[in-house]
């Protein structure tokens, strides 16, 4: 008897009255029935393009009860092949077990409990806990026969439950959960309606449900996070705000309000297209740790919010996983390193996650680590670490005084907290179908005082969330045009502070010491420059320089000096001369980089020039656009009268 033969033996059972032998006969004969219109079409209408064979293809999610995936309308059962009615795309029809899709060597799943599952091998233990050891159903579906012909009780097909469940994964297409899965937090849908995964439920257009697939997202089961409240009010707004003024800030008129904008990004920060990075800072007894207590508590607890003093970046990807959950760092004080060390790792983490980039990593499979950051990061230390362009742009600063002799201890206790955060959640939902149009009137508001770029995307999105917690209506004009002017000193003086790595680069050149002679005095560039520029209160010699022969010394370090006054430029060498080498090494514009820098200077016009007979193309920038380099100071006290003579022939031009 051949295999075939056996197994057909051990698997059917003929009906009373008739031999299995004439039953096969009868069905090798039956003719093949035509394929119907339900054969050749999806569930959608869609042509297979398979002509109704079932193989291949990805199967289009559909929402419904079972998961959000929904029921197919074929008949199921049987051991989970096609032949037997086994729904394209599923395991059987009715399944409590989801198939995503195949990447590579995993299959995807969402398994009884609604849980994100990859599989890389379909042994039993692992289909068993993917079913949630349900062997009965298993058995019913996939039976294990016995050499009579009856089925075993509580004993299922292993190889035909593994041979279903990656035939059905296989159907579903290739599939990713990069972009696609979303954890607990809030969310946005196509059309801009607010989403929100409590872990247990989502709730969508006003309706809790259960994990599963919306819209071609995935929305996996994990720990219940806190909800919003059923109703939300103002007055929850307005009592967390009256709370946070208790603090000694450094800007008391402002640094509430903004505290509270916050706090209401760090509930949605998901489903926001910008997530400003907010850095609390303050000597002891500042209550910076009492402040971290309170956002605990706002936000439910550890379940709400991921809070720590001592924490790493890949510990941080690990816990939030997809999930939006903020993130609540306290005592993020600078490295000894700043480039490689934790917290600069930390740092770039919160960089990609205000604007929800892609994260790349390698990994020791050689497989590597993508995926994305939604959460919102606030940090709190006594000092802020040095900080790039780019990361000081994200940052909003609010900084703490001690606090005042008598001063009222803020209200924390947990349970009433607690339900302040639910409210002030519950009012950040109920009133997301203004939320576009509210940030687009405080970016106009801001922009119509001068303030753009990321200083409209910090303040506008923090001064938006917390007036929509604070009231149902739309601001009035009056009311942001007069926190625009309350704002605008500081935000100037902020824009300084940022400045941009080019103005960062001139300001590292200008104060480099130069010794041409390696003996005698030192003195910075900006004063060699303010020499040979022949600048008010400049030094009239250093060494054996004066402003006649300062260019000869200069051009050594690839640096030169056109002009006179405050009509003078400099002019700076693109190729990585000896000298400029060296008073760039060991920076982010070591090697030539500078030459990037100085072309995004305002005014920086590119020419031909030569520095001690060696050529080399380089940018030549205003004096004007050199920060603090006209300033008529002269460290050594004394000052010093543009001499009458003109510069020497050859000395005015040389680019």
């Amino acid at each position: 008897m051949s295999w075939l033969e056996k197994e057909q033996s051990a698997t059917f059972r003929a009906p009373a009255g008739r031999s299995a032998a004439a039953l096969r006969q009868e069905l090798e004969n039956a003719p093949v029935a035509p394929k119907t219109e339900k054969d050749m079409h999806d569930g959608d209408g869609n042509e297979r393009g398979d002509g109704g064979t079932g193989q291949g293809g990805a199967v289009p999610d559909r929402d419904g009860p079972d998961g959000g995936m929904g029921s197919a309308s074929e008949a199921g059962g049987g051991d989970g092949s096609r032949g037997s009615g086994r729904p394209r795309g599923y395991i059987w029809d009715g399944c409590p077990v989801v198939p995503l899709g195949i990447h590579g060597d995993l299959s995807y799943y969402l398994d009884t409990k609604g849980q994100l599952r990859a599989v890389d091998t379909h042994t039993q233990q692992k289909m068993l806990h993917v079913f949630g050891g349900m062997v009965g159903m298993l058995a019913q579906h996939f039976p294990q026969w016995s050499k009579t012909g009856n089925p075993l009780p509580g004993k299922f097909d292993q190889l035909k439950l593994s041979t279903a469940m990656i035939a059905a994964s296989t159907e579903r297409g290739v599939w990713s959960p990069v972009g696609k899965v979303r954890g607990a937090g809030a969310w946005l849908d196509e059309d801009g309606a607010l989403i929100f995964h409590a872990g247990d439920e989502v709730l969508i257009d006003g309706k809790w449900k259960p994990p599963g697939v919306y819209s071609g997202h995935v929305y996996p089961a994990s720990d219940p996070v806190p909800r919003p409240a059923r109703r939300g009010t103002t007055d929850a707004a307005a009592e967390i705000l009256e709370a946070l003024e208790t603090w000694n800030w450094s800007r008391p008129d402002i640094d509430p309000m903004l505290t509270l904008g916050v706090i209401c990004a760090q509930q949605i920060g998901g489903a926001l297209d910008w997530r400003p990075v907010t850095w609390v800072t303050g000597d002891q007894a500042t209550g910076k740790s009492t402040l971290q207590r309170l956002l605990r508590y706002l936000h439910g607890g550890s379940s709400g919010l991921l809070q720590a003093s001592d924490a790493t970046e890949a510990g941080i990807r690990s816990v939030i996983g997809y999930s939006s959950m903020p993130v609540a760092l306290d005592e993020l004080e600078p490295d000894d390193d700043p480039k490689k060390g934790k917290a600069a790792a930390i740092i770039r983490l919160a960089r990609i996650a205000a604007s929800g980039d892609q994260i790349l990593r390698g990994s020791t499979d050689q497989k590597g680590y993508q995926g994305n950051a939604y959460s919102c990061f606030l940090f709190s230390s006594i000092l802020v670490p040095p900080l790039p362009p780019q990361d000081r742009s994200r940052l909003i600063l609010l900084d703490l005084n001690r606090l005042r002799p008598g001063a009222p201890k803020p209200k924390d206790d947990p349970r009433r907290l607690k339900a302040l955060g639910g409210a002030l959640r519950a009012s950040l939902v109920e009133r997301w179908d203004t939320w576009t149009e509210r940030l687009d009137l405080w970016r106009a508001s801001l922009a119509a005082h001068g303030h753009g770029g990321r200083q409209a995307d910090n303040y506008g999105t923090v001064l938006a969330l917390a007036d929509m917690a604070l009231r149902e209506a739309l601001p009035a004009t009056e009311m942001m045009a007069s926190w625009c002017i309350k704002l605008d000193a500081h935000l100037r003086d902020e824009s300084v502070d940022v400045g941009s790595n080019a103005e960062d680069m001139l300001v590292h050149l200008l104060s480099q010491p130069l010794d041409v002679w390696r003996r005698g005095q030192k003195l910075n560039v900006a004063s060699w420059l303010a020499m040979a520029a022949r600048l008010p209160r400049a030094p009239e010699q250093i060494g054996d320089a004066t402003h006649v022969n300062a260019n000869n010394y200069l051009a050594q370090f690839g640096l030169r000096v056109k002009g006179r006054d405050t009509s003078a430029e400099l002019c700076i060498a693109n190729k990585p001369l000896a000298g400029l080498r060296t008073l760039f090494e060991g920076t982010p514009w070591a090697e030539g980089v500078w030459s990037q820098a100085a072309r995004r200077v305002n005014g920086a016009q590119s020419a031909n020039m030569t520095f001690a007979r060696v050529p080399s193309r380089g940018y030549v920038i205003p004096f004007t656009s050199i920060p603090g380099l006209l300033n008529a100071m002269d460290e050594t006290g004394g000052t010093s009268q543009p001499p009458e003579d003109p510069l020497p022939d050859g000395m005015q031009e040389y680019v």
